[in-house]
């Protein structure tokens, strides 16, 4: 008799999750963080975000996100959910490149995508190209 399929765990004991599962999780979660160095420092920005294929899209108005993303366009992108009274939950990160103005910008007009900030819900079109993703799940 076969057992079932264990998930494969990192050295800590969390399930890796595999990268079909990381983009659906990345896919439904409105929010991400977007991660990048500006003048040698890290910094991190929330935004509503969509996916695109292979890409996460989002709007940004002019400054610091829309600048690093022509001036250092190495990035990282994290969503992630938590139930403290559970202790469970899970993460996770793309690695990519961003570029700015990438697709059509009507056809990214038309997912709907909703800016929570009136700026950058005017502004111009982010998408990270993922290189790497990968998540990981507390249970």
């Amino acid at each position: 008799m076969d057992e079932p399929a264990r998930p494969d765990v990192d050295r800590l004991g969390l399930e890796i999750l595999p990268p079909d599962e990381c983009w659906e999780l990345l896919a439904n979660s409105p929010v991400g963080r977007r991660a990048f160095m500006d003048a040698g420092a890290p910094e991190v920005f929330p935004v509503t975000h969509a996916v695109v294929g292979r890409r996460i899209v989002f709007r940004s108005a002019a400054g610091t996100k829309l600048g690093a993303a022509t001036m250092a366009p190495a990035v990282a992108f994290e969503v992630d959910a938590w139930d403290p009274p559970q202790r469970s939950g899970w993460s996770v990160v793309a690695r990519g490149t961003a570029e700015s103005a990438p697709l059509d910008g009507q056809e990214l007009d038309r997912l709907g995508l909703e800016s929570w900030l009136t700026p950058a819900a005017e502004g111009t079109w982010i998408a990270i190209l993922v290189d790497e993703i990968s998540g990981r799940r507390l249970r």
